[in-house]
């Protein structure tokens, strides 16, 4: 279940009011898992709310797919944010690494989020 105002870890509300945050979590279709359910929400919350920083205008999505025969669950978290440049998409799951590094970056964080995810 998904938070219909979420916030931060300080209470400042994430959702902005041009962002729908859409749950599209079908819980007929995805299967009961058995893994660490606080790594799992670690991971979710991380990648909603890089997505609801990020995204100014727009929407943020979340929906999953099930896998009988691999036996696997794909959660997918899309938005319309500003996006990551090519070159950057792997260096955004490295510890303390961020897309934008320099000393005048817009956002806030450590760089932690995506790596522990």
């Amino acid at each position: 279940v998904m938070a219909p105002r979420p916030v931060d870890k300080a209470g400042k509300p994430l959702l902005k009011p041009d962002v729908e945050l859409i749950n599209d979590v079908n819980p007929e279709k995805v299967p009961i898992i058995e893994a660490d359910a606080h790594r799992c929400m670690q991971m979710l919350y991380n990648l909603v709310t890089n997505a609801l920083k990020f995204t100014h205008k727009g929407r943020v999505k979340v929906y999953a797919e099930a896998d009988d025969e691999q036996e696997s669950i794909t959660i997918y978290v899309e938005d319309s944010g500003i996006g990551i440049a090519p070159q950057n998409q792997e260096l955004i799951f490295k510890p303390f690494s961020q897309e934008d590094q320099s000393e005048r970056r817009r956002y806030e964080g450590l760089g932690l989020g995506l790596s522990i995810s």
